[in-house]
Formats: C-alpha cells, sequence, structure tokens
C-alpha cells in the first residue's frame, strides 16, 4: 500500500530542503567574516543575514514613529519596508519558547515552507496528475532560490497564503480564502498583485457572461476540478478586499509617522529615487548589461513574459493560476525594481513549476530541469547569499 497523498509530498519536500540546508552549510564554510558575523559562521548566524536582521529588529524594537532621514532629508532604510506577519510570529514563538529570535523565525519558514508545499499539490494537482505535481514540488524546493524558503523571511509564508486564497478561490470557497487574502497583504507587498489578478479573473468572467468575448477565449479551464467555479461577485469582493488590505499598511505607516508616504518613500530608499511606475526597469537595464543594450534586454523580458502567459501548459493550470501570473507580472513590470534580488522574487510565479513539471512529460526531462535548478542553487547560495554579503555586490 503507497504512502498517503500528503506523506509523498511532504517526502519531496524533505528530501530537496535537507539538500538546500546542506548546501547552505557547507557554503557557510567557504564564507569570510562579514558585518553579521565572523568567518565560517554558525546555523543561527547564517540565519541572520541580509533581510533576516530587519525582520529580528521588528520583533524587538517594533516600527519607528519617526521616520529616518539623512542630511538632505530624504527617508532613510527603515523597517517600515517589511510587513508584519513574520517577526509577529517570530516574537510570539521566542516569547513561549524562549529561543533566539533568528531560530523561531526560521522554524516559522520551515513550517509554512512544507505547509505551501502541501497547499500548491492540493489546489494543482489535479490540473497536472498526481506524478507530474510531485515533480512540481521537486522543481520548486530545488530551485535556485529556494534556501529562502528555509531562513528568516517571508517568502514561504507568501507561497502559503496565496496558494490557499487562490486554491480555495479556484474551489468555489471564497469565504474561506477572505483570511488568507488579507494575511498575504501583511506578509509581503503581495496585495496589489492578488487584487489585481483576481480583478483581471472577475473582468474576464463579466466579459463572458454578456458576451463580449467568448467564454474559450483563453483557452482557460473554468472553476476547480471538481467543485463549483467562483461567483463574479465573490471574485470582485476578493479583490476589493485585497487591495484594501494592501492599502491597510501604508495607511498604518502614515498614521504612525505622520507622513503619508511614508511606505512608498521607505520602499524607494532603497533606490534611491521617486516611485514612478515601469521607470526602473529602464533605468535598470543599462545596470545589468550597459545602455545600449538595455532596450533589448527589455524587450528579451516583455517577450519572456509573454511566451510565459500564452503557454498552453501554465493555461492549463486554471484561471486561478493564470490571472496569478499574469497579475504578479504586470505587478513586476510596474513597480519592482529589478537588481539581483528578481531571482527571489520571482518565486511566487510557483505554478510555473507545475506548468513545467506538466509540459516536461518524461522522468529524462523532468530530472534534467531539476539539476538545473539545482546547480543554479549552488550558484545563488554561494554568489548571493553567502558571498555577496562580503561586498554587498549581489542581494538575494
Amino acid at each position: 500500500m503507497g504512502l498517503p497523498r500528503p506523506a509523498q509530498v511532504l517526502a519531496v519536500w524533505a528530501a530537496c530542503s535537507t539538500l538546500t540546508f546542506l548546501v547552505l552549510r557547507l557554503s557557510a564554510q567557504d564564507t569570510p567574516a562579514t558585518a553579521w558575523a565572523g568567518a565560517a559562521p554558525g546555523w543561527q548566524e547564517h540565519m541572520s543575514f541580509w533581510d533576516a536582521g530587519w525582520y529580528e529588529r521588528i520583533a524587538r524594537e517594533g516600527y519607528p514613529r519617526r521616520l529616518p532621514v539623512d542630511a538632505q532629508g530624504d527617508v532613510t532604510q527603515n523597517t517600515w519596508a517589511f510587513m508584519p506577519l513574520l517577526p509577529t510570529l517570530a516574537h510570539g514563538l521566542t516569547w513561549v519558547t524562549g529561543w533566539s529570535f533568528y531560530t523561531c523565525a526560521a522554524l516559522i519558514s520551515i513550517v509554512a515552507s512544507a505547509a505551501a508545499a502541501l497547499a500548491m499539490d492540493w489546489w494543482l494537482s489535479p490540473r497536472t496528475g498526481s506524478r507530474a505535481s510531485l515533480w512540481a514540488v521537486a522543481l520548486l524546493w530545488g530551485s535556485p532560490c529556494a534556501p529562502v524558503l528555509q531562513v528568516p523571511y517571508a517568502e514561504a509564508l507568501t507561497l502559503l497564503t496565496v496558494s490557499l486564497a487562490l486554491g480555495l478561490t479556484d474551489r468555489g470557497r471564497p469565504l474561506a480564502a477572505a483570511p488568507f487574502t488579507v494575511l498575504a497583504a501583511f506578509s509581503r507587498p503581495v496585495g496589489v498583485p492578488l487584487g489585481a489578478a483576481l480583478g483581471l479573473w472577475w473582468a474576464w468572467q463579466e466579459a463572458c457572461s454578456h458576451g463580449w468575448i467568448p467564454r474559450r477565449s483563453l483557452s482557460l479551464p473554468v472553476g476547480g476540478p471538481s467543485d463549483e467555479s467562483p461567483s463574479r461577485h465573490s471574485l470582485l469582493a476578493l479583490s476589493l478586499l485585497s487591495c484594501a488590505a494592501s492599502l491597510a499598511w501604508p495607511a498604518l505607516a502614515w498614521a504612525s509617522t505622520g507622513r503619508a508616504d511614508a511606505y512608498t518613500a521607505t520602499e524607494t530608499a532603497w533606490r534611491g529615487g521617486d516611485l514612478v511606475p515601469f521607470t526602473p526597469w529602464l533605468t535598470r537595464s543599462g545596470w545589468w548589461v550597459g545602455h545600449h543594450l538595455s532596450w533589448l534586454l527589455l524587450l528579451l523580458v516583455l517577450a519572456g513574459a509573454v511566451l510565459l502567459l500564452t503557454a498552453p501548459a501554465l493555461r492549463r493550470l486554471g484561471a486561478a493560476a493564470w490571472f496569478w501570473c499574469l497579475g504578479y507580472i504586470l505587478y513586476l513590470l510596474a513597480f519592482f525594481d529589478p537588481t539581483s534580488s528578481v531571482l527571489r522574487i520571482l518565486l511566487p510565479l510557483a505554478p510555473v513549476a507545475w506548468s513545467l513539471a506538466r509540459r516536461a512529460r518524461t522522468t529524462r526531462a523532468r530530472a534534467a530541469l531539476l539539476l538545473a535548478g539545482l546547480v543554479g542553487q549552488l550558484f545563488w547560495v554561494s554568489w548571493v547569499w553567502a558571498l555577496g554579503s562580503v561586498e554587498i555586490q549581489w542581494v538575494p
């Protein structure tokens, strides 16, 4: 008798996560002294690298009532850029157990990572088949940036809450999806793309219901594989809820600091300019490949986005997955500053792993994709997470 389905998923997740843990620990032995720890840091010291320190500061001090500014009066980097879900949970676990913040935050990420694997499989395996879904779990948790799913970063919580919000909506259970929609917005800044995805899904259903476009115009399976599809009213309500949750954080920053632009000014402190939609990709492309090739890089990025969204394997995952990828890509193109952290920021496009596993039908092809991801993980951990901490050139 075979293992129960959750045990199968967790076995694949555990194998990939254990390998990633070994990669992190081995890379730490080659890490020189940094601003966070001495050479060859231990596990807990290694967990304090990069943005983990900001989350620890939130748990220890809370958010500032007065924004820090430089000599020119511009807002400098501060904790308002980081959402409260992870530090709140870690602070509570620290209070209960007495363990360090970094230990508690990493454990929360690991548990959320395992739960996210179960949630993604529950949501998408009926579309891909059980075997392909297991390979998709391996592809995602064996991808280059998978290490952030077991360190004190909020990506695992985001992946869990977004997958539950979309999966429950896809199964026609909007009331159950509502709390996860709110929690997602307070894990990382994904409330806007989630609201956009749900809103675009609603607009598509509205247009189809009025006969303005054919229902099969996008070749998307409608509704969950076994339950009724979500109603147009529920999609609109969830979209508005997600938008409201995403606006709540800037409103809280305003109320706490007295500055209406507290959140946006803090976010742009990392990029050194005002928040102007779409322009970061134009300016940052030159940083990657030089001024004369920047336009070509941008065209290739846009072509890649079009190819991804028009891929039949992605559309066959259903409206929830497709509109999420569309909304998230539009959000990144509009607001994200594409530094070297772009690889990590792409993790919420997790349904792509299921489309790849479905498209690559042979074990050899799937194994090749997995090996490519693991090789990328070696370079990402060594160049970005570990050695990137010396000169702060490549940031995770």
